[in-house]
This record gives structure tokens, sequence and C-alpha cells, in this order.
């Protein structure tokens, strides 16, 4: 069975969820679905949001390619040449 209620808030009183239960007791299991009013956030929660995320895709780049020692005496110009040789790209 399968029914939709739209409740204030103030109206979930133990009472009426007793009477809720007892309509859908021979179910056994009874799946409640919630939906509120959007809530704006403000433009501290949203910096946060925005910073968390930077945060997880920092870490999942990291995972990815892990940081690497690099010698002291490397030629950096060396490495350059390698990379931008003719047959290279």
């Amino acid at each position: 069975m399968e029914a939709t209620f739209v409740v204030k808030k103030e109206e979930l009183t133990p009472g009426w969820l007793e009477q809720f239960k007892s309509q859908f007791a021979e179910e056994g299991l009874i799946s409640i679905t919630a939906i509120g009013p959007e809530k704006q956030l403000s433009v501290e929660e949203q910096r946060v949001i925005m910073q968390r995320e930077m945060f997880n895709r920092m870490q999942n780049t990291q995972k990815k390619y892990p940081p690497r020692k690099v010698p002291a005496d490397i030629d950096i110009n060396r490495v350059i040449d390698e990379m931008y040789w003719e047959g290279n790209h």
C-alpha cells in the first residue's frame, strides 16, 4: 500500500505516529520520505561547501598522482628538453 501524507511539523505528535503505524502494521516495513522546503544557504555556508569540494578534489588528485621525490641535483633544463623533444609530442 502506498499513501502520501502532508503534515505540518506541529502535527507530528506521538499519537499521530501511533495512528500512522497502526494503518501500516501488517506491512512490517514502513518507508518514509520526508521533503521539506528548500533552505537557502548563506554565503558562508556556500563557501564552506565549496572549500570542502575543492579539498576532496585535491585529495583525489593526490591519490591518483602521488607526490614524487626529485633529486636535488636534477638538471631541469634537460627534463624540459626531453618533454619538448621533437619526437616526444
